[in-house]
């Protein structure tokens, strides 16, 4: 009988664990845990950083649209590096003081100047010129700079680190020839801090023609 009891208390200690064997288990537990942990925030970081990057390119590509559809009719193009003898003293002086390679100016239907710019706190803004006889709250949006009232079109989540306009063919012999070819290029990233940690800048280049002169432009007719 008691022989018989000292089995069943055997066998019951047989089928037990030992704690040498809990923390064996709990240690690979605990590092398949971790494991799976840091792959899952990884992917949260990389599915974050990605849906940024998408978006920055979205409002990039629309506000170059833009940019492309006015240059496409606009005129009498002028950088800092790029001024033609045939604007008017006023003009020139006005394109002599932009800043090189980060600003370009053009006119419009009607005569009306237009200026893209690239800002200290990397967005892009718009400026057009303000008549004289425009109300006072003309830029209450935006800031009015000699005559030019600025607004900016980039989106909040995008950080424009660089920017260059460039204007091709742009003399008086070659442009007979050729109509002005303006370059843009632009190096964008996004102002989330985890996207500039994981990612470098992304570069846009593009090549505009314009599609006519001061006399010829659609946009006047």
């Amino acid at each position: 009988m008691n022989s018989n009891k000292n089995k069943q208390l055997h066998t019951v200690r047989r089928e037990g664990f030992t704690l040498v064997e809990m923390i064996v288990a709990f240690g690979i537990f605990t590092i398949f845990i971790t494991v799976a942990a840091g792959s899952f925030v990884r992917s949260v970081r990389i599915q974050r950083v990605s849906l940024q990057l998408m978006a920055i390119n979205d409002n990039m590509a629309i506000t170059m649209e833009q940019m492309m559809r006015e240059m496409r009719v606009g005129y009498n193009f002028c950088t800092a590096e790029s001024i033609p003898n045939t604007l008017s003293a006023t003009v020139q002086s006005q394109c002599a003081f932009m800043i090189p390679g980060q600003e370009i100016q053009f006119f419009k239907k009607g005569d009306v100047p237009v200026r893209y710019r690239r800002t200290a706190s990397g967005s892009i803004q718009k400026g057009v010129g303000v008549a004289e006889d425009e109300p006072i709250d003309v830029c209450a949006e935006g800031e009015s700079v000699d005559g030019i009232c600025y607004r900016t079109i980039t989106a909040e989540n995008t950080d424009v680190m660089g920017a260059n306009f460039q204007v091709l063919h742009n003399d008086v012999e070659i442009g007979l020839l050729y109509p002005p070819r303006i370059v843009l290029s632009f190096s964008i990233t996004s102002t989330d801090p985890l996207v500039k940690t994981m990612t470098s800048p992304i570069t846009i280049q593009t090549t505009i023609s314009a599609r006519c002169g001061k006399q010829s432009c659609p946009a006047d007719n």
